[in-house]
């Protein structure tokens, strides 16, 4: 032993110990599996304690436990307190049971080991590797250091593969896993795997998809739900005792509610009972960080919860956000505004280019000069202006939008009288042929029974039995797949049938509309196409199911004699 290693810990009087500063590092994390207990916070204390009482010039200079943490990542709270303390000086010696206590990282536990340590003169122990660097330096510099840190990096690998694919087979199961229950829901007390509705939450959730149907900005949501006193979600789980982390908090003199929490409440296929999982991941087992995955990735199961919003609430808010690529603050209620033409955002644009309208104008005094321009024009000088004063669009759209409900009015009339008569001749001309197949069904299933007796009864032969088994079966093989036919097609009237009263019962509630909102365009228009010569087309949605109807009628008319076509009809919408 040179005396210039001794220098560095032990004084110039030769009957003086060493004085070792001794850190001692404790480390648990699920990652450890079936080891659990042997790897336990309280063994590994105990075993390190029996070390130091046989060695007595190891002098504990304190306790570093990381509890809950892997070892694939050295961003632990106690262990970088750890290091600190040895670059300060505080410690010279650091004592581990093992090293797979230390990290299983092997690249960054190496570097800590052959480079870091050394240059800073620190002592290393694992007990249970029996490796000592201060009595001992071979005992750190050999082979079986490295493939004991690699063999610590493939277990952890290992265990997280295993843990990932027993995480995602519960996900398909469709039970919960997440650390903490998203908004509006809690877990059950009896099966921490099962979600069930948090009224108080949920109350909030609803009242905010509410507010959004009614056009408020998330801007504006997130201040209503703070002038009324509703605490934001991470705000409400911390009261409720949850030990939760965001990057959205505020103080409480500033606290709102923010956009990204409101968009992930209002996209959340959670509120209507399908449990969403998967959507993000660790880059890898040793970095920690998480990143989005692509939604084709996502674990969906259907039907796993209790829904919170109804799917028509649910899918008419994501149309909404599909369309509003910009939502007007404007006053302090933050609705939409028909003078402005804000409520066609999203619904307008060029017939020619394709592109988005924009809004431009002016006030000047008590009138508005607003009007709408065509988006490639404006930016790039492209296309032509196409410009359309708003106050004229108004008039034009809510004309058609009542031509419109006329029309869908005198179809659910024509519909209802001749309802009888319509429904039943094509379900009429099934079900006879259904009765018709059932009757030669039963008659073929007869024959079938009566063959083996007139087998045993020497009627006919055994050729002939097997001839007529054969030709038995290939008819009543034929006639069941008519039959299976034949009640899809009765079903599939069914569905249009209900289909047709869904569409038209959503126009027709609109029967005395006299002013334009924007629940009226999102629910009834598609698209607003607006021409050079300020021609405005509309395009309604349904407008298949209204062929269909038309259609329907137009056969109906020509059985009974009734001459209007459905040219006539679209050419009293369209004028």
């Amino acid at each position: 032993m040179s005396s210039g290693r001794i220098s560095k810990y032990i004084s110039t009087e030769s009957n003086v110990q060493p004085s070792w500063q001794t850190a001692v590092y404790l480390r648990l994390s699920r990652e450890d599996g079936d080891k659990l207990e042997s790897d336990s916070i309280a063994n590994q204390r105990k075993i390190i304690n029996n070390y130091l009482e046989k060695n007595h010039d190891l002098a504990v200079y304190d306790y570093y436990i990381d509890d809950g943490y892997s070892g694939t990542s050295f961003e632990r709270p106690n262990l970088q307190r750890l290091l600190e303390d040895i670059k300060a000086r505080k410690v010279n010696c650091l004592i581990v049971k093992d090293l797979s206590r230390f990290g299983r990282n092997y690249h960054e536990t190496g570097r800590y080991l052959e480079v870091v340590f050394p240059i800073l003169r620190l002592r290393f122990i694992s007990v249970n590797d029996a490796i000592d660097s201060y009595k001992n330096p071979n005992s750190i510099r050999n082979s079986t250091v490295s493939f004991k840190n690699v063999m610590n990096d493939e277990y952890s690998r290992d265990i997280s593969n295993k843990v990932r694919s027993s995480f995602n087979a519960k996900r398909k199961r469709g039970e919960y896993i997440g650390s903490f229950p998203l908004y509006g829901y809690m877990k059950d007390p009896n099966d921490r795997h099962k979600l069930i509705i948090d009224e108080e939450a949920a109350e909030n959730v609803r009242y905010i998809y509410k507010l959004f149907l009614d056009g408020f900005s998330l801007y504006n949501i997130s201040f209503k739900l703070k002038e009324l006193g509703i605490i934001p979600p991470f705000e409400y789980k911390k009261r409720k005792g949850m030990k939760v982390k965001t990057s959205f908090y505020f103080d409480d003199e500033k606290s709102c509610w923010p956009y990204q929490t409101l968009r992930r409440i209002l996209q959340s296929e959670m509120y209507i009972g399908n449990m969403v999982q998967a959507t993000c991941q660790h880059i890898s087992y040793k970095v920690r960080k998480l990143v989005k995955n692509p939604k084709d990735k996502y674990i969906i199961k259907e039907g796993t919860h209790e829904p919170i919003i109804d799917k028509e609430t649910f899918y008419k808010v994501q149309e909404r956000f599909k369309r509003d690529g910009w939502q007007p603050k404007g006053s302090a209620a933050g609705i939409y505004d028909v003078e402005t033409g804000s409520i066609y955002v999203g619904y307008i644009k060029c017939a020619d280019c394709g592109r988005a309208m924009q809004r431009s104008g002016y006030i000047k005094g008590k009138n508005n000069f607003y009007y709408f321009v065509c988006g490639a024009y404006l930016q790039w000088k492209q296309c032509t202006r196409h410009a359309l004063r708003i106050n004229k669009l108004n008039k034009t759209v809510l004309s058609v939008i009542q031509k419109q409900v006329e029309l869908a009015i005198d179809m659910d009339e024509f519909i209802n009288t001749h309802k009888e008569d319509e429904s039943n001749f094509a379900a009429n001309h099934l079900q006879r042929e259904i009765r018709s197949c059932e009757a030669e069904k039963a008659n073929i299933v007869k024959l079938q029974n009566d063959l083996y007796l007139d087998l045993k009864n020497d009627i006919i032969s055994q050729d002939q039995y097997f001839h007529f088994r054969n030709m038995y079966s290939e008819k009543l093989s034929a006639i069941e797949t008519r039959l299976q036919s034949l009640e899809t097609e009765l079903n599939k009237i069914s569905v249009e049938s209900t289909e047709t009263e869904t569409v038209l019962g959503t126009f027709k509630k609109y029967r005395n509309i006299t002013k334009l909102t924007r629940d009226v365009i999102v629910e009834l228009i598609d698209c607003i196409w607006v021409h050079e010569n300020n021609e405005v087309n509309i395009q309604f949605k349904f407008q298949d199911v209204f062929e269909k109807i038309t259609e329907l009628i137009e056969e109906s008319k020509r059985r009974s004699g009734i001459a209007e076509t459905a040219a006539d009809r679209k050419q009293a919408v369209n004028s």
